[in-house]
């Protein structure tokens, strides 16, 4: 298991959609409407701030979003979620008892859907970058690599998907961590560290969209917080981590993906990338299927 990296970040600089070049705001405007999405993800802003960093991921990861194996693939990733079956259904009392409606309850599925349908492609889009990027899927490409021989890898391109897969777009905006009450604010922070591996100053947006519903979040932190402590979290979040990685070294790695930018960017790139797939995104699939597991 891994316990430490050498990829840690102090702190995740970003460039905001309002603050962009023409350049970059093209590509942020790029990244909503392939995605279906209303705002840029942190890691989107954060590579932007690497030079060449976001041109260069992005050119990689776009047409992978319409291929049906990576589609395939995050369904596969989510069901291996196996720490879902340790949670129970909550049965309708709870829910009222939370004072959560039948559409709160519908619009808080909707929402977690979202997040594990996004969360699961990102993981495995961005495994998938990191190895083609570093040492070792170059020395793929070489034959030298002593896993998987290249006639088994799989095109992650071979079949693009004619029709994109449903996206569903939550119905209330993202709020702002200043525009929350002191207490929920409080609640959310101490939810993101849940699961971590190390320490992250990169905050997930999940929990802050359940925000709306403040009692869900309370009753998820009793629900989990002695699995937290035990250490189940951060091992599951982990095993997900190394699945995703594992998944991905049986893609074709891009060709010469490393030679579209200069090396010190690349190095800043396979940092930031190493550091949001383990530290972030994988513990995030995790915590948004056992809430929806809790609540659907």
């Amino acid at each position: 298991m891994k316990t430490t990296t050498t990829h840690q970040l102090d702190s995740v600089h970003t460039v905001s959609e309002k603050d962009a070049t023409p350049e970059i705001a093209a590509i942020f405007a790029d990244i909503k409407e392939t995605l279906g999405v209303p705002f840029v993800n942190l890691i989107w802003r954060h590579l932007a701030t690497i030079p060449g960093g976001l041109e260069m991921t992005w050119s990689l990861a776009r047409p992978l979003y319409g291929s049906t194996t990576l589609n395939a693939s995050a369904r596969v990733l989510r069901q291996q979620t196996t720490l879902v079956d340790r949670v129970m259904p909550w049965p309708d009392a709870v829910c009222t008892a939370l004072g959560l409606s039948e559409k709160d309850k519908s619009e808080i599925v909707l929402l977690l859907e979202d997040y594990g349908h996004a969360n699961s492609r990102a993981l495995l889009v961005l495994s998938y970058l990191h190895a083609s990027l570093s040492a070792d899927s170059r020395s793929i490409n070489k034959g030298e690599h002593q896993g998987a021989h290249a006639s088994a890898l799989i095109d992650p391109l071979a079949h693009i998907a004619k029709n994109k897969d449903a996206l569903i777009k939550p119905a209330r905006p993202l709020p702002a961590i200043t525009d929350l009450p002191t207490n929920v604010a409080a609640l959310i922070k101490i939810l993101n560290t849940f699961g971590a591996p190390i320490p992250s100053p990169a905050e997930p947006s999940l929990y802050r969209h359940l925000s709306y519903w403040p009692s869900f979040l309370a009753a998820f932190w009793l629900a989990v917080e002695p699995l937290e402590r035990q250490g189940v979290l951060v091992r599951e979040g982990i095993n997900i981590y190394e699945r995703a990685s594992s998944m991905v070294r049986q893609w074709k790695p891009a060709d010469n993906a490393s030679e579209i930018i200069a090396p010190n960017s690349v190095s800043q790139v396979l940092k930031s990338l190493d550091h949001f797939t383990y530290a972030v995104i994988a513990r995030m699939i995790v915590h948004g299927d056992m809430m929806k597991r809790m609540i659907d």
